[in-house]
């Protein structure tokens, strides 16, 4: 056999064994996006919203608590000769926040998105807070606050709400902190 077909005949062989053993959709597959924290409905978790004029609301799942910057790649040469690329960070994004319950939610969530609707500002921004709460517990398990967030989307599809929060910065606070809260923007 071919030396330069050799490779891909041992990778096939070790991708072959592989499934023998474990059997069809038994390997691991990690997709990129956004972290979930609870999957909907079966969780250990509650996720509570609470906001700065006194909303409450408890949701099953929540998405997108977190940040990341953009990578900005330069290219370069070595006295050598050699070309090479440098990444550094560029722009950050703060991810928008998705909540999602079974049933519809109190009122007053729908009122605060109808605030953005309606460009009543004063109301339609808030300062807020996610709480992770395990059931039948007031202990908060972990908090994260988020400044000058607005209802982006309300949506309640078939027996599900979905909720989506756009926010100008999200800090971890409280219960387990790891180091010092970034400074405020």
């Amino acid at each position: 056999m071919r030396r330069k077909h050799f490779w891909p005949f041992i990778v096939g062989v070790v991708l072959l064994v592989s499934l023998a053993v474990t059997g069809p959709g038994q390997l691991p597959v990690r997709r990129p996006g956004p972290e979930v924290l609870a999957p909907a409905g079966s969780g250990p978790y509650i996720f509570r919203l609470e906001l700065q004029h006194g909303i409450q609301q408890d949701y099953t799942e929540c998405l997108g608590l977190g940040s990341s910057n953009d990578i900005e790649e330069t290219t370069g040469f070595t006295n050598g000769g050699i070309v090479y690329t440098e990444k550094s960070p560029s722009t950050l994004q703060w991810h928008n926040i998705t909540l999602r319950r079974d049933g519809p939610s109190d009122p007053d969530v729908w009122q605060w998105r109808q605030a953005m609707e309606n460009l009543h500002l004063d109301m339609a921004i808030q300062d807020g807070s996610i709480v992770v709460l395990t059931p039948g517990s007031v202990q908060p398990v972990a908090r994260w606050s988020f400044n000058n967030g607005w209802a982006a989307r309300l949506t309640f599809s078939g027996a599900r709400e979905e909720l989506v929060i756009v926010h100008e910065g999200l800090q971890r606070v409280g219960t387990g902190e790891g180091g010092p809260p970034p400074a405020r923007r």
